[in-house]
């Protein structure tokens, strides 16, 4: 796998440049006073930018995590208004590196999620909209200007599909946010400009299990064997107990002979998930 340098991911995490490169482009559009509403959003990311967020380093989503994310989702779903509030205390925010080419700035504050929506091109970072998003009670309401969402140049079906397309957006970073607080994941940084082999299954989706990072800093792989294994690494006492136990005579003949196994400590295991087992067919 190879991760592309992304001009967003250079100017986010250097603050002393106050000029927006030439890499980091604005979307075409259909109706010319969206070309200013991006501009100002842009301008608002960069505001954020200059105060030195703590975005961490960037992440990269394997499907093995987004596999968790999906089966997770519906039991996060429920509590999910409380979890923006906790977010926001928290100033959760980052960068999440996503299949598709695209790239996506978030952050929470003031109880909404707050997301900055790029798509990689050719080199350069394309900015296509931003949304600020909350919950009215238990309903999630996706805040973005009529201007943008009625843009034909920016997204396409009718306006009830581009309502559904934000909304999976936010539920997508939302889950993402709650699975990488509450569940187990498996983390791996890959260094700048090198080939990284990664053991075991964080990156067994892709070809030779390696990647090289070539966007000029560290990005973290996220990946998490939820569902996929169940691992066990606890002492477990076993009692002592009589079985039957296959022996062969000096003939060669197998026959069985009754002996008592001591009591023993055995050292965990890990297998298989059953509800992994159960979906693989």
């Amino acid at each position: 796998m190879l991760i592309k340098e992304r001009p967003i991911i250079s100017w986010l995490m250097n603050s002393d440049s106050n000029i927006l490169p030439n890499g980091i482009l604005l979307a075409g559009v259909a109706n010319p006073i969206n070309h200013q509403l991006l501009n100002d959003h842009l301008a608002e990311l960069n505001n954020i930018r200059i105060h030195e967020p703590e975005w961490g380093l960037p992440e990269l989503l394997m499907p093995s995590f987004e596999e968790v994310m999906k089966k997770s989702a519906p039991s996060f779903e429920k509590v999910m208004p409380q979890l923006f509030h906790e977010f926001s205390e928290n100033e959760e925010c980052g960068i999440l590196l996503c299949k598709g080419n695209v790239s996506i700035v978030y952050g929470f504050g003031g109880d909404k999620l707050h997301i900055w929506y790029f798509t990689e091109q050719n080199g350069k970072s394309i900015f296509n909209f931003y949304t600020s998003n909350d919950f009215v009670g238990d309903q999630l309401r996706v805040g973005i200007l009529n201007p943008i969402i009625n843009d034909n140049a920016l997204f396409k079906g009718s306006l009830e599909d581009r309502q559904g397309a934000l909304a999976s957006v936010v539920n997508f970073i939302s889950a993402y946010v709650a699975v990488k607080r509450y569940v187990k994941v498996e983390t791996v940084i890959i260094p700048q400009g090198k080939f990284t082999a990664v053991e075991g299954t964080p990156l067994e989706y892709v070809d030779k299990k390696k990647v090289i990072n070539q966007t000029g800093q560290e990005v973290i792989v996220m990946d998490s064997k939820w569902f996929r294994k169940i691992i066990n690494d606890n002492d477990i006492y076993v009692s002592g107990f009589w079985r039957m136990q296959n022996k062969k005579n000096p003939e060669g003949e197998w026959y069985k002979e009754l002996i008592f196994v001591d009591s023993f400590v055995r050292h965990g295991y890990h297998r298989n998930a059953k509800i992994e087992n159960e979906t693989e067919d």
